[in-house]
């Protein structure tokens, strides 16, 4: 069962239930750059919106604070977790590379 995030979305953010979970969403995040090695993270803030990568988790946790998670993101999938969100616009998570990628291969076999 997936893990309730409905808190990522509750007004007012600056609240314990909502602190909490972005310090929890960073420690995964930093945990899954480590994993990466790499020296960068998403910030998935509604301006960044994943595209947008800093080295520091204060500069994430102060956009997330004041401007809230992008739409729909309840699957970290930028950030070291398996699955898929609601369609998010110009963004293609790992499983929906595949099927795309797999689509149009059988788009290109069957114009032959």
């Amino acid at each position: 069962m997936a893990a309730d995030r409905t808190w990522m979305y509750r007004q007012p953010r600056v609240w314990e239930t909502f602190l909490s979970g972005v310090n929890g969403f960073l420690a995964q995040a930093e945990a899954d750059m480590r994993d990466r090695g790499v020296p960068t993270m998403c910030c998935p803030c509604v301006d960044c919106l994943d595209q947008k990568k800093f080295g520091q988790r204060d500069n994430i946790f102060h956009h997330l604070i004041t401007r809230g998670f992008k739409e729909n993101y309840t699957c970290w999938n930028q950030h070291g977790e398996e699955g898929l969100n609601e369609v998010e616009e110009g963004c293609l998570n790992k499983g929906e590379s595949r099927h795309h990628a797999e689509a149009l291969n059988e788009g290109e076999m069957s114009a032959y």
